[in-house]
């Protein structure tokens, strides 16, 4: 098995907000600000996204071997609330840290 070790920080845009974060298409944790959690998947390359109502970050490509983590940081910047109209699918980050 891997990990997926993932995080939102005080972000200022969606306080009241779960995002969720999907693995593989498949929604596995919804974090608000502040909070973190570690999913367990199998080894493998794995697709993550973030989501919140029709908003997305980009989907980021992760390849991990059995005992490999990876940290990763979701957040939805003020930025996210003029991109939830121009650019939904990109309106929210997702990077590795």
């Amino acid at each position: 098995m891997a990990e997926l070790i993932l995080s939102r920080p005080h972000d200022s845009f969606a306080l009241l907000r779960q995002i969720w974060v999907k693995v593989d298409g498949h929604r596995v944790v919804g974090l608000r600000p502040g909070q973190s959690a570690r999913i367990s998947v199998d080894e493998g390359q794995h697709v993550v996204q973030a989501a919140l109502d029709w908003t997305r970050s980009e989907p980021l490509t992760l390849h991990l071997d059995a005992g490999q983590s990876a940290s990763l940081e979701v957040s939805c910047p003020v930025r996210a609330y003029r991109q939830t109209w121009s650019r939904p699918l990109r309106a929210l980050d997702l990077r590795r840290i």
